[in-house]
């Protein structure tokens, strides 16, 4: 793992509070910031077959958005380092090599073109699809928020290996921000026949086992966590409805996710699309991480994310 967040910017209102989430996120990680620009779609392709002045142009135009988003960067938080890269690869192809070598990587949830059938942007979301760290989506009206947000982290907690990486990722961060962690169970919408045929009892009961997975899922990893404090949630609601209501008032929601193995597929699931789509706070994905079979120079196992 690298020392640098790297987020992409194309000159929309999005990319400028995920630009500002990121600098913010540099100083509380003490972490590096690249900031890069690539063509999206249709640039790519004029990249690639027009002549030298046209290529001269774009670049022209890049390296302007680059140092102006490094400028505001660096006034946002002077005390971290920015570097700028201009790529001539399609933005989402860019963004997702880079993000083999990437601490967290951030977009924002609008492109250029406001395509109001995509909340998040193709870019964005190919990107929270297929990249080998930590995604963190931001939203366009993050700025108009600002600092008034309460420090809790919200995290859905699930059995599956992502969710795993996901509560690791929330812990660290609560940790990092000195921020409390409420960790969400959502055990589902019963079914309404299902409901009546159930004595109170009986759904106490049930709200009791799901405590207990949930108390048992924490324990090891908030074993290493003794100065974060957790709040257990366990919510009769579907998933994504649940952790929404647990966002409202968060700095952050963290949701684990299995990337396809498609590289063209920009599925997410149907969790963290509906979380991304709806959150007014900044969302991060984590992917499941596979151990590489070699060891480093430390002996421990390097971790990829897919």
């Amino acid at each position: 793992m690298t020392n640098r967040i790297v987020v992409g910017i194309d000159g929309s209102t999005g990319a400028r509070s995920a630009l500002l989430w990121a600098a913010d996120e540099c100083r509380v990680r003490q972490r590096t910031l690249l900031v890069v620009h690539a063509p999206d779609s249709t640039d790519a392709v004029l990249v690639a077959s027009s002549g030298e002045p046209a290529i001269r142009a774009l670049d022209q135009l890049g390296e302007r958005l680059l140092n102006e988003h490094a400028a505001a960067a660096s006034a946002r938080q002077p005390g971290v380092p920015v570097t700028t890269l201009l790529s001539h690869a399609a933005a989402a192809d860019a963004l997702v090599d880079l993000s083999a070598d990437t601490d967290l990587l951030v977009v924002g949830t609008h492109g250029r073109g406001g395509n109001l059938t995509s909340i998040l942007g193709s870019v964005s979301h190919r990107a929270a699809a297929h990249a080998h760290c930590p995604v963190a989506v931001v939203p366009e009206q993050l700025a108009l928020r600002g600092g008034t947000l309460a420090p809790r982290i919200v995290v859905g907690v699930s059995a599956t290996v992502s969710g795993r990486h996901a509560l690791e990722f929330a812990l660290d961060e609560a940790r990092r921000r000195g921020a409390s962690l409420v960790a969400v169970r959502a055990w589902g919408e019963p079914d309404a026949a299902l409901v009546d045929e159930l004595d109170p009892a009986a759904v106490d009961r049930w709200k009791h086992r799901a405590g207990d997975q949930l108390r048992g899922d924490l324990a090891p990893l908030a074993a290493l966590y003794p100065d974060v404090a957790i709040e257990r949630t366990v919510v009769a609601a579907e998933p994504a409805d649940a952790l929404l209501a647990a966002g409202k008032n968060a700095v952050l929601v963290v949701v684990g996710c299995h990337h396809s193995d498609d590289r063209w597929s920009t599925r997410l699931g149907a969790v963290p699309a509906a979380i991304l789509h709806r959150s007014a706070c900044p969302v991060v994905v984590v992917g499941q991480r596979h151990q590489a079979p070699v060891a480093n120079g430390h002996g421990v196992l390097i971790a990829e994310f897919t």
